[in-house]
């Protein structure tokens, strides 16, 4: 019997194998293990900015084309004290509404800021949104009488993305449920005031369960365009003092930011501590004589301890010169 050569023998068998496959073979590399599976997710498929605050939740049903990022909770990823253990914070304003500040011709309530120590995390937008909707905490209602919030506690926040300076925040529908006009208007400006807090949002767009809002609740308010705090001022104080908020620790001397509305863009101070010693009155001045301007002042104060104070910002009115616009904001003064 002829030999055939080993050689031409392996081919033979090789081109049968082949054929038996069905013809195109494909080189699809070694299989991935557990641990040098890529995990990560494809950049083409993603195209998120770098100031994105949100995460996409894998098991969310929500149509892509809606362009909001569904997140999960992000508690889980809060970062931890390697010597402690214990959590790390991050201070971050909440808006809510409150007596004071009206005058002759503006009723209160008006916005009021208020400090958080949250758990620090990447979404850390979606995280204070989600505390916003907590509302006004037992601590907060000690400190500010008659605090309270228009955001309906049954409202979900479901998203946030940021892009560009633009904040889509993504809310259930319970949002726009139940409420008036002021209502309606204050939880939007409370959500539009708590994100642009932020240095990476200027500008806030609504959805609702994923939806893009145009038309907000029964009340029927055109929001059909990104909004941001100009358009709400209304809902602020004559003098309405931003940083710091009520509740927070601030070293010394103490700054001091805001928006007012006042007579020949002048206002007053005063800082007093709880005892009643004044560590400083004076007057401060917007940047606009004519409407809405803004303000930054510096106290030049110094305290050796921490020191529980006062700050009260109001207006002697143009027509008799009463005090009026009167807000008071409770802090503690560090060294």
């Amino acid at each position: 019997m002829k030999r055939i050569p080993l050689p031409l023998l392996l081919g033979v068998v090789l081109s049968l194998l082949l054929a038996a496959c069905g013809g195109d073979a494909v080189d699809t590399g070694p299989l991935a293990t557990d641990d040098d599976q890529d995990t990560s997710t494809d950049a083409d498929d993603t195209d998120v900015d770098a100031d994105q605050d949100a995460t996409t939740d894998p098991d969310d049903d929500t149509d892509p084309d809606d362009e909001v990022d569904d997140t999960t909770d992000t508690s889980d990823d809060t970062e931890q004290d390697d010597a402690t253990g214990d959590r790390t914070t991050t201070p971050v304003r909440l808006y809510f509404v409150a007596p004071g500040g009206g005058t002759a011709g503006r009723a209160d309530p008006f916005l009021v800021s208020v400090q958080r120590e949250i758990p620090s995390t990447e979404g850390i937008a979606l995280a204070t949104l989600r505390e916003l909707v907590d509302g006004p905490s037992s601590a907060d209602e000690e400190m500010i009488d008659g605090i309270a919030t228009s955001v309906p506690a049954e409202s979900l926040v479901l998203g946030v993305n940021i892009a560009d300076g633009l904040a889509t925040v993504d809310l259930s529908r319970e949002f726009e449920s139940g409420g008036g006009s002021f209502s309606m208007f204050s939880r939007l400006a409370q959500v539009i005031y708590t994100v642009t807090q932020f240095p990476t949002v200027d500008e806030v767009t609504f959805h609702l369960d994923g939806r893009p809002v145009t038309v907000f609740s029964g009340e029927g308010i055109t929001i059909d365009e990104p909004a941001s705090r100009v358009d709400f001022v209304d809902l602020l104080p004559t003098v309405f003092v931003d940083t710091p908020a009520a509740g927070a620790e601030v070293e010394t001397p103490l700054r001091v930011t805001g928006m007012g509305a006042v007579f020949e863009a002048t206002f007053q101070y005063r800082l007093e501590t709880a005892d009643g010693t004044v560590l400083d009155e004076g007057f401060a001045m917007t940047d606009n004589g004519m409407g809405w301007g803004s303000f930054d002042i510096t106290l030049d104060v110094s305290v050796d301890a921490p020191t529980e104070a006062t700050l009260t910002v109001f207006e002697y009115s143009a027509k008799d010169g009463s005090v009026q616009a009167l807000r008071e904001t409770p802090l503690t003064l560090l060294p």
